[in-house]
């Protein structure tokens, strides 16, 4: 089933790909830091078009934060620039006022095998990051 509509094949792709394991990524997440409320998310953004680019992941929202502290880490897959030359990202960042970015890997488009060999470390990294319930200093 499609979540986001009006999509490119490598889109289709990592949404076939990505959001199954994300949501069975939850349980093991939420055993490690039950003190998260964490979420699959999926969602298009762009400046030329809203179909632009897109954007899979993991948010994890903690409790009990202080006023300047980011209540969100997240575990983000980005394909940006499917008009001109796809490009991937994949990184576990902190949300604001931090922005701190914990882990990250630079992908190709056709660099989907790299994505997948990442994601196992990220996902480690992200429920690292959501137990510590900071970020790293």
């Amino acid at each position: 089933m499609t979540v986001l509509s009006h999509t490119h094949p490598l889109v289709l792709q990592l949404e076939n790909d990505l959001l199954p394991l994300f949501r069975a990524a939850l349980p093991s997440l939420a055993a490690a830091a039950p003190q998260v409320l964490a979420s699959v998310f999926a969602f298009s953004s762009g400046t030329a078009s809203a179909f632009q680019d897109y954007h899979f992941g993991i948010s994890c929202l903690l409790a009990d934060v202080p006023e300047d502290a980011p209540e969100e880490v997240a575990l983000l897959v980005s394909v940006t620039g499917l008009d001109a030359g796809a490009r991937l990202s994949a990184q576990v960042v902190w949300g604001q006022p931090s922005g701190r970015v914990e882990m990250q890997a630079g992908l190709d488009a056709d660099s989907l095998q790299a994505l997948h060999a990442a994601l196992p470390g990220l996902l480690a990294g992200l429920q690292q990051a959501a137990s510590r319930g900071r970020p790293e200093m």
